[in-house]
């Protein structure tokens, strides 16, 4: 029977060792983008799947969630702890008001959810401003003041960290000490607090009700489903056999599909057409269908509501083809340019799309791309895979990205230095951040693979020195090999770096070489002999040519350090040092006419409304009226539109302009430009 429990009661249970995990169960391999959508999902009341609780009749090992930090060079990780759990134990834990219970099925689940309410991964709600709701703050469920679920606290709306909200909960802190403590700290607080209309009271009171709510979340009785399993030895194995076959379920596609059929486009066959044409392409059709959706919407939007409300069968008869044109010869200018080395290893798919709308504006052609626009592509293209920009909820920099690329395309500036700020955050700032990526599912771990193919100008197969085709099935190969490496280091704290990506390189599966547990230099002289300029591939893929002689075979932590910072001098190369010289090229600060206002608008509760801003006095010219600053204005408008009167807003980010390049902006970005 299902049942259900809360956040709470979960996380109650994981501290007091009542729930478990079984050793044989996978590692936590969640990227944090996984968490953001799981929370996005809980709040919206959206089905994530039943947690499988196992009450065993027999001895197992178990092992603790995981909750460690991540990797981090010259620091050791604490062990999981497995253990075995006897039947004396579990016949013990029967006997009380609730036995010892394995996670059978929803591990990622349940590890992600600790981990965030923990502060092992930060994750933040991040709310949305007052006049973007349609009724006041605190009227708001959470899911109407949800913005998104982020890792990082955001300057201009209201966040809060859900294991700041945990702390708060089990602590207990009075109000002085959550304004001390919390409030005080927020990016949010910090940047407006010294703002004379900034209304401490008004934040502070949104705050103290976004915490309240997330509480709530957090102790829903009814949050999470389960079912609790008392099974035997032979039925935990079938359980274990047969978990992964489970029905096919409708996804967005499918759905998408089924409307657009009955205005007679077969999206189906249109994605099957484009399989058969090029065999050696994967169609992602999410990609196809949200650039459709930016091209045909206005305000820019490529969300699924949009998708599936918004578009018709007609825009996809238009637009199809072409996209999927665009689609093709995106892919092959960044193979063909080595940005990437095959469409499997791709940092991000969502990549693709702002290339399509700059390659649709130069005209279909990106022979028509003047160096300098490639020098601004480049400079965009690895700041957005090494600052994670397209993770967790990327429509907003899409559009943003999009919009950008295309007034490249047409000659003109940017005029927001908060895009460059927002850019150029890179994950890796020095050689020894490189060795927390581990995992293939990281965009910066494919990007550090894929910028060194970009440096080689196409990386090397090992067997004949030929460059690795756009379809070539590669893996990412251990150069020390990794059953080597586990004799050969005795400190368990340097076996965290087995993994890491300066161990790493893309070799074709069909390879062919018998590796096992071989030194570097014994498996590297059979391709050697081969590939007659193996030194030369070698070098291709930042690998020392010593390695063939051996020297380096007993001094893996000198190998590492040296391909690390090899790594780190090309992300330097061309992600770090690039951003002056473009800034100075393609960045053009907004020149304010002391004598001149600003056409600003703003919208409450679907109702629109005009007004002039100063952008030197910050003065406003709103219904006859002049008031002394955006926020008083802002007020006075939200109140015209039935607020009530002790209403506040940051008028900063409550006012918009459209800006010389198109782009909708909110005058926040005059205070910028001015600092």
């Amino acid at each position: 029977m299902e049942r259900s429990q809360s956040i709470k009661l979960l996380i109650e249970d994981v501290d007091s060792g009542k729930i478990v995990l079984p050793e044989f169960q996978r590692d936590f391999v969640w990227e944090t983008s996984k968490t953001y959508d799981l929370f996005d999902s809980l709040v919206k009341d959206i089905f994530v799947g039943s947690i499988i609780y196992g009450i065993p009749s027999f001895e197992i090992m178990i092992r603790d969630v995981d909750n460690r930090k991540k990797i981090t060079k010259n620091k050791k990780r604490p062990s999981l702890n497995p253990r075995k759990l006897s039947k004396e134990e579990i016949e013990q834990s029967r006997k009380i008001d609730k036995p010892i219970r394995l996670v059978l099925d929803g591990q990622q689940r349940t590890t992600a959810i600790y981990r965030a309410i923990k502060g092992t991964d930060e994750v933040y709600f991040v709310s949305k401003h007052e006049d973007e709701l349609e009724k006041a703050f605190d009227k708001c469920n959470l899911e109407e003041l949800l913005f998104e679920f982020s890792g990082t606290d955001d300057v201009n709306r209201i966040c809060l960290k859900l294991s700041d909200v945990w702390k708060m909960d089990t602590e207990d802190p009075d109000e002085d000490e959550i304004k001390e403590k919390y409030f005080f700290q927020t990016d949010y607080y910090k940047n407006y607090s010294h703002e004379e209309d900034f209304d401490e009271r008004g934040e502070f009171k949104k705050f103290r009700f976004l915490r309240k709510k997330i509480t709530e979340l957090i102790k829903a009785e009814k949050l999470l489903n389960y079912y609790l399993l008392d099974m035997s030895l032979e039925k935990f194995v079938v359980f274990f056999e047969r978990s992964n076959t489970k029905g096919v379920q409708l996804n967005f596609i499918d759905i998408l599909a089924a409307k657009l059929y009955i205005g007679n486009f077969n999206l189906k066959a249109k994605i099957k057409s484009f399989s058969d044409s090029y065999p050696n392409y994967e169609l992602v059709p999410e990609i196809i269908v949200r650039a459709i959706a930016y091209i045909k919407s206005s305000p820019k939007e490529i969300n699924r509501n949009y998708i599936l409300t918004g578009l018709k069968a007609e825009h996809f008869i238009e637009l199809w083809d072409n996209i999927c044109d665009l689609y093709k010869k995106s892919l092959d200018f960044l193979y063909e340019n080595n940005y990437i080395i095959s469409q499997s290893w791709m940092p991000y798919d969502n990549i693709l799309i702002p290339t399509m709308m700059f390659l649709n504006e130069i005209g279909g052609d990106f022979h028509k791309m003047t160096q300098k626009q490639k020098e601004f592509y480049s400079f965009w293209y690895w700041n957005s895979v090494f600052s994670l920009r397209y993770s967790g909820s990327s429509n907003e920099r899409i559009i943003e990205d999009s919009t950008v690329l295309i007034n490249i395309a047409n000659g003109k500036k940017i005029t927001s230095i908060a895009f460059f700020n927002k850019l150029t955050k890179t994950q890796v700032l020095n050689p020894d951040d490189i060795f927390s990526f581990t995992k293939k599912a990281n965009a910066v771990y494919k990007g550090v693979l894929n910028l060194i193919n970009f440096h080689s100008s196409g990386l090397s197969d090992w067997k004949n020195d030929s460059k690795l085709s756009l379809n070539s099935e590669l893996e990412d190969h251990h150069i020390f090999p990794k059953a080597y490496l586990e004799v050969l280091l005795k400190n368990e704290s340097e076996k965290d770096f087995i993994d890491c990506v300066a161990n790493r390189t893309l070799v074709p599966k069909s390879l062919n070489i018998k590796i096992s547990d071989k030194k570097p230099s014994e498996y590297l002289s059979e391709i050697n002999k081969v590939n007659h300029e193996f030194k030369t591939t070698l070098q291709n893929h930042l690998i020392p040519d010593e390695l063939l002689t051996g020297e380096l075979d007993n001094d893996y932590q000198f190998f590492i350090q040296i391909r690390a910072s090899e790594i780190f001098d090309k992300i330097n190369k061309y992600v770090i040092q690039p951003l002056e010289k473009v800034k100075q090229e393609f960045f053009e600060e907004q020149k304010i006419d002391e004598t001149s206002n600003v056409s600003i608008f703003a919208k409450y509760k679907g109702s629109p409304a005009e007004a002039t801003f100063n952008p030197l006095s910050h003065k406003v010219f709103y219904k006859g009226k002049l008031f002394d600053s955006p926020s008083m204005a802002a007020i006075e408008m939200k109140i015209d539109n039935g607020a009530s009167a002790d209403t506040t807003e940051n008028g900063w980010t409550f006012w918009r302009f459209i800006d010389a390049n198109g782009n909708e902006k909110k005058i926040d970005e005059f205070r910028k430009n001015a600092q």
